[in-house]
């Protein structure tokens, strides 16, 4: 049996608690069916769902192969585009640096704190790092983009990106699970963040953290954090903002995958 997004709402306690992290049980039934949310982020499933579990993991895991067939066909397609591109031409609207190996050019700038050197038809990490497949449609975007203003220096929401309604609840999402990760161990956030080469700055007046990283040269995010304040019943809250120019360099689904990696890292070790 197949389940489908209102065939698991059925299921669901349908109280709309927002436990889950969605405000919705149809947006949480949504997020596991389309995205492959673990079910049991919901704490109130009904005794007797096991067997639907079960059958929703199987039919979970049977999506990543056609994730994966999406992966290679997406890689293909921007490898073929890349292909034609001068790559020593780009380099410096890039940031990023122009070498040759036996004849075959790359591109070398830091992603993420580590540099790498990104071929035609290969992505190639230092060998204390350990590779995303998924990495390398986001750096073939960031090349694919031949952008080459300098950052803007204005911050701006998500938001006000064109056409980003409908992603920007991925992110809302992201940030809650960030300000949740941290709430209550700010000092935490700014030890992980200098590791991976964030600074604190203050660009707006109210945030207790306030953060500058460069994942890509050209791509600077400013991530703010808010404390929770228990005696005002206000939770904590975490916000990306990003430079005016970022749709110059990546579409919203590489900025979104950005930020996952960039969370991927502030939240991997358990300090």
């Amino acid at each position: 049996m197949s389940y489908t997004v209102l065939g698991l709402l059925k299921s669901l306690p349908k109280t709309n608690c927002g436990e889950c992290g969605e405000r919705t049980c149809l947006a949480f039934a949504t997020r596991v069916i389309k995205e492959g949310e673990d079910i049991h982020q919901c704490p109130y499933l009904p005794e007797g769902t096991e067997p639907m579990v079960a059958a929703i993991a199987r039919q979970q895991q049977a999506g990543i192969g056609r994730r994966r067939e999406s992966l290679a066909i997406s890689l293909e397609c921007l490898q073929a585009k890349i292909a034609r591109l001068d790559l020593a031409g780009l380099a410096a609207g890039l940031g990023a640096d122009y070498g040759e190996e036996r004849g075959k050019p790359f591109l070398a700038f830091p992603y993420l704190g580590r540099r790498l050197q990104v071929f035609k038809d290969e992505v190639r990490y230092p060998p204390e790092a350990a590779d995303n497949p998924w990495d390398a449609i986001l750096l073939y975007n960031y090349i694919a983009s031949q952008g080459h203003q300098a950052p803007t220096g204005e911050w701006i929401t998500f938001q006000s990106l064109p056409n980003s309604v409908s992603k920007a609840k991925t992110l809302a999402r992201l940030e809650k699970q960030l300000a949740d990760y941290f709430s209550g161990r700010a000092e935490v956030l700014g030890q992980r963040a200098v590791l991976l080469g964030g600074r604190p700055v203050r660009a707006v007046e109210d945030a207790d953290v306030q953060l500058i990283f460069w994942p890509l040269p050209r791509v600077p995010v400013l991530l703010l954090f808010w404390n929770a304040e228990a005696e005002e019943d206000f939770p904590a809250q975490a916000h990306f903002l990003f430079d005016a120019g970022v749709s110059a360099y990546l579409d919203l689904e590489s900025l979104l995958f950005l930020v996952e990696r960039l969370m991927d890292g502030l939240m991997a070790q358990n300090t």
